[in-house]
């Protein structure tokens, strides 16, 4: 990865924080962006930690403060790590958006406000950022788009277990992230540019533990280093085309490059 810039959104905690530490120990220089600067008393994490985490292993890493619900802080974003570095090989769309008061609330108390914030962090960001840097890719010769999904394994007629509820918002805003992956594959290849989707599973992060704390079993969830090494090989891949278009499972993916 020397010589590669690389930007990470959601990048001061989880498996964002994991990929970008990763990738500046590999020699590439990273664009650490989310919104948390300042300590949360909720969830622990900075883009400054992040930072410091990235130079401890003897990478290079940039700290921007960006919304990824408005279109000016993620033109901004990618203004600013052309300013400071002249290109972007690498974009990884991590950030994700969960309201708290909607996390599976029932259509009738699902206001439309909820399911906005989490299609624009979700949906929007990720085609705003996508749209940005194409053509800073292509000048290049090409590059590659890496986003963050979830898996849903309903059917017809869903129904959940009983006592889990159902997040509306969040996996519909994130199916409509893989449409978009698949559907946009073809004009970014035309231009040298691997698009691919990773569904990490259901991972213990920052957010997982603190979910615990409220009574949800977490029991099930799996090591983040998986997500960030499958995240890790989509960047560094020879072969990124092979992918491009399509969802990939974390778990899977792990067991097939053994």
């Amino acid at each position: 990865m020397l010589g590669k810039v690389v930007i990470v959104t959601g990048a001061s905690r989880g498996i964002g924080k994991q990929v970008a530490i990763e990738l500046g120990r590999r020699g590439a220089t990273v664009v650490v962006a989310a919104r948390t600067v300042e300590q949360r008393k909720s969830l622990p994490g900075t883009i400054g930690e992040t930072v410091a985490a990235i130079e401890a292993v003897g990478g290079t890493a940039l700290a921007v403060q960006a919304d990824m619900g408005s279109e000016d802080d993620l033109l901004r974003l990618v203004a600013t790590t052309l300013e400071a570095f002249g290109r972007i090989d690498v974009l990884v769309n991590n950030a994700a958006a969960t309201s708290g008061r909607a996390w599976g609330a029932p259509l009738l108390e699902l206001s439309r406000t909820d399911w906005q914030q989490q299609f624009d962090v979700n949906l929007n960001a990720p085609f705003t950022l996508t749209k940005a840097v194409a053509p800073v890719m292509a000048a290049l010769g090409g590059g590659r788009v890496i986003n963050v999904t979830t898996g849903h394994h309903g059917g017809v007629d869903y129904e959940p277990a009983p006592g889990i509820p159902v997040p509306l918002a969040y996996p519909s805003s994130k199916s409509a992230l893989d449409t978009f992956c698949n559907l946009v594959s073809g004009e970014l290849k035309r231009m040298g540019i691997s698009i691919v989707n990773v569904n990490p599973g259901f991972v213990r992060t920052e957010m997982v533990d603190l979910m615990e704390q409220k009574g949800v079993d977490a029991s099930a969830s799996i090591s983040i280093t998986i997500p960030t090494k499958v995240l890790c090989h989509m960047a560094m891949c020879d072969d990124p085309m092979q992918y491009t278009g399509s969802v990939i499972q974390a778990e899977e993916m792990i067991e097939e490059l053994n």
